[in-house]
């Protein structure tokens, strides 16, 4: 079962990335071409500056919660798809293993087992158990494929619409407050924390958030 153990972390590894370059992309995406222009500061020309702490954005952002949770939810269906198909394997081999001992032992060596890899050990079995051994093991690498793409599908999605959310709240918190420039702190080496609009932030995104019901 290694190999559908192998698939399984590589899975979960995958929709961590998703997530974690997700996040990283807000920062570096391109503005749209439809924002507003707006002429260059004149020389001397005030201009205001604030920032945010875009962790704790994310971490207290209504949506972002939610989407934390869902992707909470596919690992969970990734790990429980693959432990049924683990158990479901295992019975079958003990049976199978079984099957094949008995049998030659009662025609003494005189039949055809076919060698198959399980649990990284090579063992015999007859040759039809041998074939559907190998028929479990493909349904359940493509099931649990399956699994992983339409996870990462989900996140990718997600990841997108919670961009877009930021982004747009920003613009407009931006306009409201006659801000030039809104950085993120981590992008600075020191910005003096009165200039902090991170709890306005997020107390105006929650405000605008309407949580969309399950069906």
């Amino acid at each position: 079962m290694n190999n559908l153990k192998n698939l399984s972390k590589l899975a979960l590894v995958a929709l961590a990335l998703i997530i974690a370059m997700g996040s990283c992309s807000q920062g570096t995406k391109k503005q749209s071409k439809k924002e507003d222009k707006v002429s260059p500061a004149k020389p001397g020309q005030h201009v205001e500056i604030r920032y945010i702490d875009e962790d704790s954005v994310l971490k207290n952002y209504n949506l972002a919660k939610d989407f934390q949770e869902m992707e909470t939810r596919l690992n969970n269906e990734m790990e429980q798809a693959s432990k049924k198909h683990e158990d479901q394997i295992n019975d079958f081999m003990q049976k199978a293993l079984k099957s094949a001992e008995d049998k030659y032992n009662a025609t003494q060596g005189q039949v055809q087992l076919e060698p198959v890899n399980f649990n990284g050990q090579t063992v015999p079995l007859l040759p039809a158990d041998a074939q559907k051994y190998k028929q479990m093991m493909d349904n359940a690498q493509s099931e649990l494929t399956k699994i992983q793409q339409n996870s990462a599908n989900q996140l990718q999605m997600s990841n997108k619409q919670l961009s877009d959310s930021v982004d747009n709240f920003l613009r407009d918190f931006s306009r409201q407050n006659n801000y030039d420039v809104i950085l993120k702190k981590g992008a600075t080496f020191y910005i003096n924390p009165s200039l902090d609009v991170t709890d306005k932030v997020i107390e105006g995104l929650n405000k605008r958030y309407t949580k969309v019901a399950k069906k």
